[in-house]
């Protein structure tokens, strides 16, 4: 081999050695400090993407968290939850979004765009098995790589900063104060949407399997889990997907109680737009959802 080249392989070689040990080394510690520890009173939570972060305001549910996160998706909030479980024993029901837009195969390339995962990698990385590292460099192994290396900077500002707790980053109510609903309806790209019909839809292959092992983390926890849609805007375009929607639910998912607040009644101000609620919605429908829980009534 040329003298050069040998030098390159080797000096590639080292590099990625000394990024790969910088990587396991790292997520060890993490492994042993993280701190996804929640208040004592609290044992419910409910996780998922904007969706639910905006609808429910837990200062007015009581013993209560938010913990979803607008993009996130079952890959991810498997990870969290499994965290969330190990380390609060009081938990004992789970609330995951479960609606329209959780079933389409855009929430698959969520998983694995470098975005997403520069996003959310860094919080759970230390917990993700071989497997996973697999699928994640098999679909995008530049922003895979990528990520890594955030991962390590990220991991190693914790380290030197002693900064291990990981509550203030996996999740919180979302206090929205726009509503842009009349602005959106009346909007040119809304009304070409609404015209729109759509003739067939690609389905989750990846996310939704994660969304069953979800089910089953909790259920070998003892932990009660309630697949629930949260409100929305009625002329959001979603319905469109409901006959896959529904036959999904009553196929794939017809073990676990589902409760459907799609049509919670709300005025097109309570919207920050047709997907979320903004703080005047969110704390009507939170003190409604307050009430059901503090009742033990059926939701």
């Amino acid at each position: 081999m040329n003298p050069f080249l040998k030098k390159i392989t080797v000096f590639i070689s080292l590099f990625y050695l000394a990024i790969f040990l910088s990587f396991i080394i790292s997520n060890y510690i993490i492994s042993k400090r993280a701190d996804y520890k929640l208040d004592p009173k609290i044992n419910k939570i409910i996780i998922g993407n904007s969706q639910p972060q905006c609808a429910y305001n837990d200062s007015l549910i009581n013993n209560f968290k938010n913990l979803a996160k607008s993009g996130e998706t079952y890959f991810y909030n498997y990870y969290k939850l499994k965290a969330l479980i190990k380390q609060n024993t009081q938990l004992d029901t789970v609330f995951i979004e479960f609606s329209n837009t959780n079933i389409l195969e855009r929430e698959d390339q969520k998983i694995w765009e470098t975005a997403y995962m520069n996003h959310f990698f860094p919080n759970y990385s230390f917990m993700l098995n071989l497997e996973d590292y697999y699928l994640l460099f098999l679909k995008n192994p530049v922003g895979f790589q990528k990520t890594i290396f955030k991962t390590i900077k990220e991991n190693t500002s914790r380290i030197r900063k002693s900064n291990y707790n990981y509550k203030d980053s996996i999740g919180r109510y979302w206090y929205l104060k726009r509503q842009k609903v009349k602005a959106i309806l009346d909007s040119t790209t809304h009304k070409t949407i609404n015209n729109k019909k759509l003739n067939t839809i690609k389905l989750s292959k990846y996310d939704l399997v994660y969304l069953e092992k979800i089910i089953k983390l909790c259920q070998n926890n003892n932990i009660t889990l309630f697949l629930i849609r949260s409100p929305y805007h009625p002329k959001f375009q979603v319905d469109q997907y409901e006959l896959d929607y529904q036959k999904l639910l009553s196929e794939r998912f017809n073990t676990v109680t589902f409760f459907d607040f799609k049509k919670f009644s709300l005025e097109d101000h309570e919207y920050a737009d047709l997907q979320h609620l903004n703080y005047k919605g969110a704390a009507k429908y939170s003190l409604y959802f307050n009430e059901l829980l503090s009742n033990n009534k059926k939701l």
